[in-house]
């Protein structure tokens, strides 16, 4: 059984504020399983916590230690020999860790992480059919003002003309009048992350945006106005922005690759010409 929760207020005290209980080899046991026994010294506790939370945390603690030790003994019992033999999987594990340990420190000495533009460009114009947009991307602004703002007639021109001068007066009204300013011209964005932002209904993004580039829409407070600089459709080639962090990781897993291979030949090649080792003829 387990111990009750007076042992274990005890051991809480006992730890004096360490995150370890510190533990001799005078200890009461907070817990027994046939032969096995829990101590004080095996609770571990985070320093600073509250007693009545230490409390909690030392019962949960000692529980789970209790059926772990229960499961481990019926296992104990129920598996055969062989089924409890595990020497063979824990030398392969031990082996496959040695290994990508390794692999991985030649990799952190050897292996040129810098990926140049050109590069990037290069496999993006060699590859461009593997990176085809899966929804429509878009440039350009997004205004939110109150409902009913004056000047609005200046505020759609301005919109429209979407030029640097139209641009600054945009952010400065949205300023002066309480209004949210979004400029993403010189970058692009999907449009499913603007289309939670207006009021509308858009069954077909790629239909609605091909012929309406600047959208207006209400709500009971705000009026929005959506102009679409530039937009490319579902099904065409993403731009090389969108998609340059996924080049630059597939150019560094291809190096990691060719790096590992030559690093491997050249270990078997210096082992052969040692004479190593043996490959027995059938």
């Amino acid at each position: 059984m387990i111990r009750t929760p007076a042992i274990i207020c005890i051991a809480i005290i006992a730890a004096s504020g360490c995150s370890l209980f510190n533990g001799s080899n005078h200890e009461e046991p907070v817990a027994r399983v046939f032969e096995q026994y829990l101590y004080p010294s095996d609770l571990v506790i985070p320093e600073g916590t509250p007693v009545q939370d230490s409390l909690i945390l030392a019962k949960r603690s000692i529980e789970t230690w209790v059926k772990d030790q229960l499961m481990l003994h019926r296992a104990e019992q129920v598996l055969t020999e062989e089924q409890k033999d595990f020497e063979k999987q824990i030398a392969e594990y031990r082996r496959a860790l040695l290994i990508y340990s390794y692999r991985e420190k030649l990799l952190h000495q050897k292996l040129d992480t810098v990926v140049t533009r050109q590069e990037m460009q290069s496999y993006y114009e060699e590859n461009s059919n593997n990176f085809l947009l899966s929804q429509d991307v878009i440039k350009g602004t997004l205004i939110k003002v109150p409902l009913n703002s004056p000047g609005m007639d200046e505020l759609r021109q301005w919109s429209r003309s979407n030029g640097a001068d139209e641009l600054d007066k945009m952010e400065k009204y949205c300023i002066s009048h309480t209004g949210k300013y979004n400029d993403f011209n010189s970058s692009w964005i999907y449009f499913s992350s603007i289309r939670p932002q207006l009021p509308l209904t858009i069954s077909n993004p790629s239909g609605y945006l091909r012929y309406n580039r600047n959208i207006e829409a209400t709500d009971a407070a705000f009026t929005y106005l959506l102009h679409v600089s530039e937009h490319l459709p579902e099904g065409e080639v993403a731009p090389l922005e969108l998609v340059a962090g996924d080049i630059s990781a597939i150019i560094l897993n291809k190096r990691k690759i060719k790096l590992i291979n030559e690093l491997e030949s050249s270990i078997f090649s210096d082992a052969q010409n040692r004479e190593q080792f043996t490959i027995y003829p059938n």
